[in-house]
């Protein structure tokens, strides 16, 4: 017979070679994917811009602290609380980008990496805010205390308001510069392994890590890998329906002949 029905349907002996490859694709182990090991966190570069735009605002600060005339000083006090509410608002849209990025990061199956960097991607965020908040209270006491000679304090020179605002901008440009540093060498190696997502990785780790627990292992966090495990193969279970569906409708139903 020169076609061979299957399911009432039969493929065209001159079918593309691709169609060959989809099907062997489809025989593979339920984890196949064609870009295992090539995912990348592109939260680098977001973290490097971040990194420069603090260091920036710390050297206006100093610039204005330093060279700023008696007369202006307090314009460039009130530049410098502009720059700071302005860069909480740019940290706070940065923090959504990387969880962005980290979401993406659990979905393609790299758990223990992003368990491992779940505290550093949201500590710009919290030294932001910490240091918005301490930098509040230091301008309530400055304004308590000197109350209506405000306008005189502010036009000292090194102990001018601008001038513990600039402090405290250097103090926090100096915290984010170290977590920024690990957090961007971490990354780079982890783009540079180009390693498999976390369930390819070792022959026993679905049935051990995530099937048993070990004498005195955490429940907690064994029931966390359970969970992203589980996400990790409906998302790739889903990619792979959505891949047959394709190969379906690329296929010309062929009616079978019939036998006389």
């Amino acid at each position: 017979m020169a076609h061979q029905a299957t399911g009432g349907a039969a493929v065209q002996p001159g079918m593309s070679p691709a169609h060959d490859h989809d099907s062997d694709q489809l025989l593979d182990p339920v984890l196949f994917s064609n870009d295992n090991g090539n995912f990348k966190l592109n939260t680098v570069p977001a973290f490097s811009l971040h990194l420069l735009i603090s260091t920036a605002i710390s050297l206006v600060g100093i610039v204005l602290a330093a060279s700023f005339p008696a007369d202006r000083r307090c314009d460039a006090y009130f530049i410098m609380l502009y720059l700071r509410a302005t860069f909480w608002v740019i940290t706070y849209l940065f923090d959504h980008f990387v969880k962005k990025q980290h979401d993406n990061l659990r979905l393609n199956g790299y758990h223990d990496f992003h368990r491992d960097t779940n505290m550093q991607k949201g500590i710009p965020l919290q030294v932001v805010s910490l240091w918005n908040s301490m930098l509040l209270a230091v301008q309530a006491l400055i304004h308590h205390f000197y109350g209506e000679n405000f306008w005189e304090h502010c036009a000292a020179e090194w102990l001018s308001p601008v001038s513990y605002v600039t402090a405290f901008t250097v103090a926090e440009n100096v915290v984010l510069a170290v977590s920024h540093s690990f957090y961007i060498d971490k990354v780079r190696k982890f783009n540079k392994a180009k390693l498999a997502p976390d369930v390819l990785r070792g022959a026993d780790r679905v049935g051990g890590s995530l099937g048993l627990m070990q004498p005195g292992g955490d429940t907690a966090e064994l029931l966390e890998k359970q969970a992203d495990l589980i996400a990790y193969l409906r998302d790739h279970t889903h990619k792979l329906n959505q891949k047959l569906h394709q190969m379906q409708t690329n296929v010309r139903p062929v009616r079978a002949p019939q036998i006389p």
